[in-house]
């Protein structure tokens, strides 16, 4: 690195805890940062392993192979994630990699592919040899053999790779990736979007297509269905793996995550060792291959096709916990709430293709402190309760809030009789914003909220929602909730 300057591999393992709560600019920069030292350390490693002469005793030779094949393998990691980052990120890392920098990433992730794919399946049979029917043992010697010579020819084009795409753009890259300029508006205070809330709503506009991909899956021939799954949880994966194992709710979708990759990676490697041995005419490994693609699919369609409702919670609360911690905060430091809502004349029918989550708020009795209780059911009838306190004006106050246990709720909830409001709500990712459509239960009443990242944040109508605009009731007290709230007896 030419650039004094540019963070170390430790400034960025330092700076990497806190990167949810910073700006999203600087937290975006951290993750590739983090992913290019990765990619740099891994790749010395390899050409280290290179140069140390394999010895003429056959366990040493082993051991230098899996060396070698070790260090390959965690620069192909680095590699992905910090391509999977640079594409997610890219609009708050505002034009820092361009087209001739990411087109360099991507053809030395294809010059790997081969010595990656020969690996993998190199490995597969070797572990799966014994267990192989007894006519198709032979063949897959021969078909290992065949893979060992491939493997040496195109480890030698790797070097030849790491020299011609990335020595060119190591520099850059650090250089681009270690600054970043945030604008400011001389007399206004302005808090910018922190990276966790940039994260959650990349995570969460994923999770729609994530499901659609998932429902394609028809059978084990929809090999192109489960290879997109596949990409699209590696990109997941990408993108929270620095948090998995700090926060819990992360961990548990990252790990669900990689079980899934992991499945679908073993029908991926199988498949094509199955079409590569049926080509060289050893058809009884074929058919042993085959029925170990089938294996491998009844347990993703058991785990995922058929449990596909308890995936995407795992990822919802994922999201929500990614939303909680980049709340906006205020200047000494409690969370805040900036959103902007807006009368509708009726619900879209975009919004109306969502299950709903119902909603019951009741507030409790007090003049300068008034403390709300929710209790949300979700579409699956799981239930989550909440006490809440918000102050300051509607389009920026402080709201600090907690998971409360349903016997406290229940427990607190008569005194609420006198001002409650139920309502169904409809939550729509659109863009960079998420939508929360609510119809209330016992009035003709539509309103449609959205949570930004900062008072000055520019929001554009989403085309499903435009044409029933009424108008924006922001600042407008005849339409708070608290307002709202009327006597249920």
């Amino acid at each position: 690195m030419t650039d004094p300057r540019t963070p170390t591999a430790d400034d960025v393992r330092r700076l990497l805890g806190e990167a949810l709560r910073r700006p999203a600019q600087e937290g975006a920069r951290l993750m590739a940062l983090h992913w290019l030292h990765q990619l740099v350390a891994a790749r010395e490693l390899w050409e280290a392993s290179q140069r140390n002469p394999a010895s003429d005793v056959r366990g040493r030779e082993v051991e230098t192979r899996d060396v070698t094949s070790d260090a390959l393998h965690k620069a192909r990691v680095a590699l992905r994630r910090l391509r999977a980052t640079l594409r997610e990120n890219d609009r708050v890392l505002d034009g820092a990699v361009d087209r001739r920098l990411l087109r360099a990433l991507s053809r030395l992730g294809q010059a790997t592919n081969a010595v990656r794919d020969a690996d993998v399946q190199r490995a597969w049979l070797e572990t799966e040899e014994e267990r192989l029917p007894e006519g198709a043992r032979d063949e897959a010697r021969r078909l290992r053999a065949w893979l060992d010579e491939r493997t040496s020819h195109a480890t030698e084009d790797v070097g030849g790779a790491f020299a011609a795409y990335l020595d060119p753009i190591e520099d850059r890259l650090f250089a681009r990736l270690g600054s970043y300029q945030l604008q400011r508006r001389v007399g206004v205070e302005s808090t910018p979007m922190p990276f966790a809330r940039h994260l959650a709503t990349r995570v969460g506009r994923a999770e729609n297509r994530l499901r659609r991909d998932i429902g394609r899956i028809t059978d084990v021939s929809s090999q192109d269905a489960m290879h997109g799954v596949r990409i699209r949880l590696k990109r997941q994966r990408a993108l929270l793996a620095p948090f998995a194992r700090s926060r819990p709710a992360i961990g548990a979708w990252f790990d669900l995550a990689t079980r899934g990759q992991d499945v679908l990676g073993a029908i991926r490697d199988a498949d094509l060792l199955a079409r590569r041995a049926r080509k060289a005419g050893l058809h009884v490994l074929g058919q042993a291959l085959a029925d170990n693609v089938l294996a491998h699919f009844a347990v993703f369609q058991q785990d995922w096709c058929e449990r596909l409702d308890d995936v995407m919670r795992t990822m919802e609360a994922a999201v929500n916990s990614l939303r909680g911690e980049g709340m906006p905060m205020s200047s000494n430091g409690l969370p805040m709430e900036i959103e902007r809502k807006f009368l509708l004349r009726s619900c879209p029918p975009a919004a109306r293709t969502v299950p709903p989550i119902r909603i019951e708020q009741g507030w409790i009795p007090g003049q300068a402190l008034r403390e709300r209780l929710r209790r949300s059911t979700a579409p699956d009838g799981s239930v989550t309760c909440w006490r809440t306190v918000k102050l300051g004006p509607a389009e920026a106050r402080v709201e600090v809030e907690e998971v409360t246990p349903p016997e406290i709720f229940d427990a607190m909830w008569g005194i609420t009789r006198s001002a409650r409001v139920r309502k169904d709500r409809y939550v729509v990712p659109h863009g960079a914003h998420t939508w929360e459509i609510d119809v209330f239960l016992d009035r003709d009443l539509v309103l449609a909220e959205v949570e930004l990242g900062d008072v000055h944040e520019a929001i554009t109508l989403p085309p499903w929602l435009a044409p029933y605009l009424e108008r924006d009731v922001t600042g407008e007290p005849a339409y708070f909730n608290a307002v709202l709230a009327r006597p249920e007896s």
